[in-house]
């Protein structure tokens, strides 16, 4: 996989049966009380993103951590495809362009995989396009929800287009189930996920215990890829 950037967490060396991982060692964000739990609990994904390869590197951020907002977002993260140019900045579009359509960015429209084993319980189905620098707060954005009941998580894809999974199909990890997109309250095309404890129907809602996302970068060691499963 290519590089990942920002906070995450190597767990290279782990196996792992279920999704979620309880970190031995946090530091919580301003506002969260780590002596509550809510950032000693993390759910383990394989990469939105599959950027090998190609020179692209798959970078991302964590939101900074805000109550008011909903569990997706309290500490969701963004997922962008960068590449580092000849001038050794690494941007999501060639400078030539300025990222003014959404065709520029290495990101848009490539393949989204799905998180770890799960059903979908949601899907979302986007009724706008942004141009970038723009966004449409009243517009329908494409997401997935995905639930695990085993460990009682559920995953939001949200800003995604093109979905090829319905509701309550089963993926694997890694399995293709959209295209990046850009729709909704999205400036440029990314994937945003957010994840919390507990099942869909806490969608929306803001009281919950929100779950940090961390990446597994040995997940086409550890699962395969689609095509190895075909």
């Amino acid at each position: 996989m290519g590089t990942v950037a920002e906070h995450l967490f190597l767990f290279s060396m782990i196996a792992l049966s279920g999704s979620l991982l309880w970190v031995h060692e946090a530091e919580a964000q301003r506002g969260l009380d780590l002596e509550n739990d809510t950032l000693t609990q993390s759910v383990f994904i394989h990469p939105p993103l599959d950027v090998s390869g190609e020179g692209l590197d798959l970078t991302t951020s964590e939101h900074e951590y805000r109550e008011q907002l909903r569990l997706a977002d309290q500490l969701g993260r963004d997922f962008i495809v960068e590449k580092l140019n000849g001038d050794g900045i690494s941007r999501p579009y060639p400078p030539e362009t300025n990222g003014r359509e959404n065709e520029d960015w290495y990101g848009w429209r490539r393949d989204v995989l799905a998180p770890f084993e799960a059903t979908v319980a949601r899907v979302l189905k986007p009724d706008t396009v942004n141009t970038p620098g723009t966004m449409n707060r009243k517009a329908q954005p494409g997401g997935i929800v995905f639930e695990d009941t085993s460990e009682n998580i559920t995953v939001l894809y949200g800003h995604v287009r093109e979905i090829s999974v319905e509701e309550g199909e089963t993926v694997r990890p890694g399995e293709v189930v959209a295209k990046v997109g850009n729709n909704g309250n999205s400036r440029n095309p990314h994937v945003h996920i957010g994840a919390w404890e507990g099942d869909a129907s806490k969608l929306g809602a803001k009281s919950g215990t929100p779950l940090q996302i961390q990446v597994d970068l040995n997940a086409e060691e550890r699962f395969g890829t689609e095509e190895d499963t075909e």
